[in-house]
């Protein structure tokens, strides 16, 4: 009997002993604009037919673990388009990162990444914003005219203000997300991209200043495509 109580107690040392190493390797919490650093292979995801048929475009955000090897496991959908969604999740379990480290040794870490989807417009986009018509997204947008945040908050003619998020709020969680924004020619925001900020406060973020109008950035008599930074804050009622 006493053998027998030993190695129960044995088994439930060691089985608490997992428990408590399981707790203590959680997947450790990184910025989602440190990771773009670390990426070595990029999917690009397949534009789905119905969606491209539909003129269905965004951002999908999702959240992912990037285990010790640097390989994606267990995204999960932040926002998107429910028709955008699968192609994104599918093309990002196929990316591969430089393994994160801590103390020298490799460690599993959570962030969020955004996959981009946008129609090209044929005739109406020209020059450097040009994209051949069968290029899967996202598209690289080079060569834009950089405009300080002052200016451009000058000529926004339409705001929507974010959502805040539930799971946020609940957990008292405040800041400010800081995005760069491309603004077409017309004045509409037609990419933003995470620069810092809570991700559990970034995506609504996102979703709103993609809603946003600006009047267009004039240089040189001609309306150009433009960058700039766009800062959304977060506070609680009355804190």
């Amino acid at each position: 009997m006493t053998q027998l109580l030993a190695a129960c107690t044995a088994v439930i040392i060691l089985v608490a002993t997992a428990v408590s190493q399981d707790a203590a390797q959680a997947p450790i919490q990184v910025p989602p604009n440190s990771s773009p650093t670390r990426l070595v292979r990029r999917v690009a995801p397949v534009y789905p037919p119905l969606a491209r048929q539909a003129r269905i475009q965004g951002t999908v955000v999702l959240s992912i673990v990037i285990n010790k090897d640097g390989e994606v496991r267990d995204p999960r959908l932040v926002s998107g388009h429910p028709m955008l969604a699968p192609a994104a999740i599918e093309a990002v379990r196929q990316w591969k990162y430089e393994p994160f480290k801590s103390d020298d040794r490799p460690v599993e870490v959570e962030t969020i990444v955004r996959v981009g989807f946008r129609m090209p417009e044929g005739s109406e986009i020209s020059g450097p914003r040009a994209a051949r018509p069968d290029s899967p997204q996202p598209v690289d947008i080079p060569e834009l005219v950089r405009v300080s945040m002052g200016v451009m908050q000058g000529l926004l003619d339409h705001r929507v203000d974010p959502e805040y998020p539930t799971d946020a709020k609940e957990k008292h969680i405040e800041g400010t997300v800081v995005l760069n924004v491309d603004i077409d020619n017309e004045g509409e925001v037609a990419r933003v991209e995470l620069v810092s900020g809570h991700p559990q406060l970034a995506a609504a973020a996102m979703d709103a200043v993609l809603q946003w109008k600006y009047r267009p950035f004039v240089l040189n008599g001609e309306a150009v495509a433009v960058e700039t930074t766009v800062p959304a804050k977060f506070a609680l009622a009355g804190e």
